[in-house]
Protein backbone atom coordinates (compact mmCIF):
# COMPACT_ATOMS: atom_id res chain seq x y z
CA UNK A 1 0.00 0.00 0.00
CA UNK A 2 2.80 2.25 0.95
CA UNK A 3 4.42 1.69 -2.78
CA UNK A 4 1.43 2.48 -4.48
CA UNK A 5 1.05 5.72 -2.36
CA UNK A 6 4.68 6.77 -2.56
CA UNK A 7 4.27 5.48 -6.87
CA UNK A 8 1.05 8.00 -7.05
CA UNK A 9 2.73 11.15 -5.15
CA UNK A 10 5.86 10.51 -6.96
CA UNK A 11 3.82 10.29 -9.96
CA UNK A 12 1.51 13.69 -9.74
CA UNK A 13 5.10 15.49 -8.62
CA UNK A 14 6.44 14.58 -12.00
CA UNK A 15 3.01 15.36 -14.01
CA UNK A 16 2.84 18.89 -12.03
CA UNK A 17 6.53 19.48 -13.12
CA UNK A 18 6.14 18.61 -16.79
CA UNK A 19 2.91 21.39 -16.66
CA UNK A 20 4.32 23.57 -14.92
CA UNK A 21 7.86 24.10 -17.52
CA UNK A 22 8.41 27.34 -19.42
CA UNK A 23 5.13 27.32 -21.58
CA UNK A 24 2.90 25.96 -18.96
CA UNK A 25 4.47 28.61 -16.36
CA UNK A 26 3.67 30.97 -19.14
CA UNK A 27 0.22 29.76 -19.51
CA UNK A 28 -0.45 29.96 -15.81
CA UNK A 29 1.07 33.48 -14.82
CA UNK A 30 -1.00 34.76 -18.45
CA UNK A 31 2.04 35.69 -19.83
CA UNK A 32 1.68 37.24 -23.48
CA UNK A 33 4.26 37.62 -26.66
CA UNK A 34 3.80 40.81 -28.98
CA UNK A 35 6.48 41.21 -32.01
CA UNK A 36 8.17 43.97 -32.22
CA UNK A 37 12.29 45.65 -32.18
CA UNK A 38 14.00 46.91 -30.11
CA UNK A 39 17.62 49.28 -30.67
CA UNK A 40 19.88 49.02 -27.55
CA UNK A 41 22.38 51.46 -26.46
CA UNK A 42 25.37 49.50 -27.70
CA UNK A 43 24.08 49.59 -31.00
CA UNK A 44 22.55 46.11 -31.53
CA UNK A 45 19.02 45.25 -32.55
CA UNK A 46 16.41 42.55 -31.35
CA UNK A 47 13.71 41.55 -33.88
CA UNK A 48 11.36 39.16 -32.82
CA UNK A 49 8.76 38.47 -30.05
CA UNK A 50 8.82 40.03 -26.88
CA UNK A 51 7.62 39.14 -23.41
CA UNK A 52 5.25 42.08 -22.36
CA UNK A 53 1.84 41.40 -20.14
CA UNK A 54 1.20 45.03 -19.24
CA UNK A 55 2.41 44.31 -15.55
CA UNK A 56 4.96 46.64 -13.35
CA UNK A 57 7.76 44.77 -14.34
CA UNK A 58 7.23 44.71 -17.85
CA UNK A 59 7.87 48.50 -17.33
CA UNK A 60 11.31 48.21 -15.26
CA UNK A 61 12.88 45.13 -18.03
CA UNK A 62 12.34 44.60 -21.77
CA UNK A 63 12.47 40.58 -22.04
CA UNK A 64 13.35 39.13 -25.72
CA UNK A 65 12.56 35.40 -26.79
CA UNK A 66 15.27 34.56 -28.86
CA UNK A 67 13.33 32.76 -31.89
CA UNK A 68 15.82 30.11 -32.70
CA UNK A 69 15.80 28.92 -29.57
CA UNK A 70 13.14 30.34 -27.17
CA UNK A 71 15.63 31.60 -24.47
CA UNK A 72 14.77 35.05 -22.56
CA UNK A 73 17.16 37.55 -22.02
CA UNK A 74 15.80 40.26 -20.40
CA UNK A 75 17.50 44.17 -20.34
CA UNK A 76 16.94 46.97 -17.90
CA UNK A 77 15.89 50.43 -19.07
CA UNK A 78 19.24 51.93 -19.24
CA UNK A 79 20.69 49.31 -21.75
CA UNK A 80 17.72 50.11 -24.09
CA UNK A 81 17.78 53.11 -26.76
CA UNK A 82 14.07 52.77 -27.32
CA UNK A 83 11.78 49.71 -28.68
CA UNK A 84 8.36 49.17 -30.19
CA UNK A 85 5.74 46.58 -30.20
CA UNK A 86 2.32 46.21 -32.23
CA UNK A 87 3.56 50.09 -33.76
CA UNK A 88 3.40 51.55 -30.21
CA UNK A 89 6.69 53.24 -29.11
CA UNK A 90 8.66 52.91 -25.22
CA UNK A 91 11.70 54.71 -24.32
CA UNK A 92 13.42 54.27 -21.24
CA UNK A 93 12.97 57.80 -18.66
CA UNK A 94 14.84 57.99 -15.51
CA UNK A 95 11.95 59.23 -12.81
CA UNK A 96 12.30 59.59 -9.29
CA UNK A 97 11.94 55.74 -8.50
CA UNK A 98 14.36 55.00 -11.08
CA UNK A 99 14.29 53.81 -14.88
CA UNK A 100 11.13 52.72 -16.86
CA UNK A 101 9.96 52.56 -19.84
CA UNK A 102 7.22 55.00 -20.96
CA UNK A 103 5.02 54.91 -23.59
CA UNK A 104 6.07 57.88 -26.49
CA UNK A 105 3.07 60.05 -27.04
CA UNK A 106 4.91 63.02 -28.68
CA UNK A 107 8.65 63.44 -29.30
CA UNK A 108 9.34 67.42 -29.48
CA UNK A 109 10.70 69.94 -27.51
CA UNK A 110 7.88 69.03 -24.72
CA UNK A 111 7.84 65.43 -24.38
CA UNK A 112 4.49 63.74 -23.93
CA UNK A 113 4.95 60.22 -22.97
CA UNK A 114 2.21 57.92 -21.29
CA UNK A 115 3.39 56.16 -17.60
CA UNK A 116 1.49 53.36 -15.89
CA UNK A 117 1.63 54.20 -12.38
CA UNK A 118 1.26 50.70 -10.47
CA UNK A 119 -0.11 50.95 -6.81
CA UNK A 120 -1.32 48.60 -4.15
CA UNK A 121 -3.56 49.77 -1.13
CA UNK A 122 -5.40 48.01 1.79
CA UNK A 123 -8.45 47.91 -0.56
CA UNK A 124 -6.04 45.82 -3.45
CA UNK A 125 -3.83 47.17 -6.35
CA UNK A 126 -4.52 48.13 -9.26
CA UNK A 127 -2.95 50.80 -11.74
CA UNK A 128 -3.69 54.09 -13.41
CA UNK A 129 -2.49 55.78 -16.42
CA UNK A 130 -0.70 59.16 -16.33
CA UNK A 131 0.87 61.59 -18.79
CA UNK A 132 4.30 62.54 -18.38
CA UNK A 133 5.42 66.11 -19.76
CA UNK A 134 9.11 66.61 -19.34
CA UNK A 135 10.56 70.26 -20.75
CA UNK A 136 13.79 70.06 -22.83
CA UNK A 137 15.44 70.87 -19.29
CA UNK A 138 14.36 67.54 -17.74
CA UNK A 139 12.25 68.71 -15.31
CA UNK A 140 8.92 66.90 -15.78
CA UNK A 141 5.32 66.50 -14.80
CA UNK A 142 3.21 63.93 -14.02
CA UNK A 143 -0.11 64.33 -14.75
CA UNK A 144 -2.86 61.29 -13.55
CA UNK A 145 -6.10 61.21 -15.69
CA UNK A 146 -8.18 61.08 -13.38
CA UNK A 147 -10.45 63.50 -11.54
CA UNK A 148 -8.90 63.81 -8.26
CA UNK A 149 -6.17 65.81 -9.56
CA UNK A 150 -5.46 69.78 -9.21
CA UNK A 151 -5.06 69.93 -12.78
CA UNK A 152 -5.43 73.50 -13.30
CA UNK A 153 -3.35 74.77 -10.38
CA UNK A 154 -0.07 71.98 -10.73
CA UNK A 155 -0.47 72.02 -15.10
CA UNK A 156 -0.40 76.05 -14.70
CA UNK A 157 2.34 76.23 -12.18
CA UNK A 158 4.16 73.97 -14.46
CA UNK A 159 3.81 75.45 -17.39
CA UNK A 160 4.48 79.05 -15.71
CA UNK A 161 7.45 80.17 -18.09
CA UNK A 162 4.57 80.67 -20.70
CA UNK A 163 2.49 83.22 -18.52
CA UNK A 164 -0.20 83.12 -21.75
CA UNK A 165 -0.53 79.16 -21.85
CA UNK A 166 -0.58 79.11 -18.09
CA UNK A 167 -3.40 82.14 -17.37
CA UNK A 168 -5.22 79.89 -20.13
CA UNK A 169 -4.95 76.64 -18.01
CA UNK A 170 -5.87 78.58 -14.63
CA UNK A 171 -8.81 79.95 -16.61
CA UNK A 172 -9.89 76.35 -17.96
CA UNK A 173 -9.41 77.43 -21.57
CA UNK A 174 -7.97 74.15 -21.24
CA UNK A 175 -8.51 71.25 -19.62
CA UNK A 176 -7.12 67.45 -18.66
CA UNK A 177 -8.75 66.88 -21.75
CA UNK A 178 -6.87 69.47 -23.64
CA UNK A 179 -3.30 67.39 -23.11
CA UNK A 180 -1.73 67.68 -26.86
CA UNK A 181 -2.75 70.94 -27.11
CA UNK A 182 -1.33 72.43 -24.20
CA UNK A 183 1.60 70.60 -25.62
CA UNK A 184 1.33 71.59 -29.18
CA UNK A 185 0.86 75.21 -27.94
CA UNK A 186 3.95 75.30 -25.42
CA UNK A 187 6.17 73.88 -28.26
CA UNK A 188 5.35 76.75 -30.42
CA UNK A 189 6.28 79.11 -27.68
CA UNK A 190 9.67 77.01 -27.45
CA UNK A 191 10.60 77.96 -30.78
CA UNK A 192 9.27 81.62 -30.94
CA UNK A 193 11.67 81.70 -28.08
CA UNK A 194 14.33 80.37 -30.12
CA UNK A 195 14.15 82.93 -33.12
Amino acid sequence: MKTRLWFLVSFIFVVNIYSFSQKGLDRLLNVQYKIGFAILNNGDTLNGPFEFNDCEKNYQLLVYVNPANFSKKAYNPEEVKFFALDSTYYIPKKLKDGWEFVQLISNDKLGVYLHKRFLTTHMGSGSENQVMLEKPNGQYLMVPLNNYYQFKFKVSDFFSDDEALSTKILNETYTRKDILKIAYEYNNWLKELKK
